[in-house]
């Protein structure tokens, strides 16, 4: 997509390399005097769980992990939240505090909104409350699916899914992060994700770097994934068909990458 241009409290002549859809999706219902430009860096917590939600924050860049916390300190991935989406969303829905910790993987450029200010404009109208309302069903799905699934499957079949999505959500095909990281998302030891990513490496799937990796065989890690991947693929594309202008072009079959168009631009596949 092409470079989106800010005014107002993003500053004159600030540049972003990559829209966020849901944000253009609201448009001008959303008034840009309320919108600021944020930095985020690696391993910023926006929200956490159980504390005010103040805040809604909008991604052009970057990847958030939405983790429910246990009381021995215990943390395990929800969902995942890119550029397509925004944590915070559902202070819309009257949520007045965080659900999750809400972690930032890596550095990125976020719009970010006054949960009060943003509760108060999708109430008062129509267009957003649709959108926002089918984003937040769609996330909340995920993590449902994502809970049962974190119960069900083994550890390989998890890992894979969370690579595939991963790459999804960042549209690229490189993740940077350290298999430390990988196994807090999926709550497992890291010996047992360093294990199975050897593995998935000797089998031509993945490459791997120090704190990087590359997805190489797409449709084979489909196929060591669990049933998830494909079912949340579909859960994706019947949800955002109901949310006004962020849709998807076309059926596809769901092993493959996901393509959002927001009104005549396509964002990229992951080769």
């Amino acid at each position: 997509m092409g470079q989106t241009v800010w005014s107002g409290a993003h500053g004159s002549g600030a540049k972003l390399s990559k829209s966020n859809l849901l944000l253009s999706a609201l448009g001008s219902d959303l008034p840009a005097s309320w919108v600021r430009e944020v930095h985020l860096r690696p391993r910023q917590v926006l929200c956490e769980q159980g504390e005010p939600l103040d805040t809604v924050y909008f991604l052009h860049s970057g990847v958030v992990s939405k983790l429910a916390i246990f009381q021995d300190g215990t943390e395990i991935e929800c969902v995942l939240v890119g550029r397509e989406g925004a944590v915070g969303a559902m202070a819309a829905l009257g949520l007045r505090s965080g659900l999750t910790r809400d972690v930032c993987h890596m550095e990125g450029v976020a719009s970010a909104v006054d949960a009060d200010l943003f509760r108060s404009a999708v109430q008062n109208s129509n267009h957003m409350s649709g959108i926002v309302l089918g984003y937040c069903a769609w996330k909340m799905s995920c993590a449902i699916r994502n809970g049962a699934c974190n119960a069900l499957h083994p550890i390989e079949q998890r890992l894979a899914k969370w690579i595939l999505t991963c790459c999804d959500v960042l549209e690229q095909s490189e993740i940077s992060l350290s298999q430390e990281v990988f196994a807090k998302m999926l709550g497992a030891q890291r010996s047992s994700v360093n294990i199975i990513l050897q593995r998935f490496r000797s089998e031509g799937l993945i490459e791997l770097g120090r704190s990087r990796l590359t997805l190489v065989d797409r449709q084979k890690l489909i196929r060591r994934s669990c049933e998830c991947y494909a079912d949340l693929k579909v859960m994706e594309q019947e949800i955002s068909g109901g949310m006004g202008e962020i849709r998807e072009p076309a059926p596809r079959r769901p092993e493959e990458p996901r393509v959002w168009t927001l009104n005549g631009q396509t964002s990229p596949s992951v080769r």
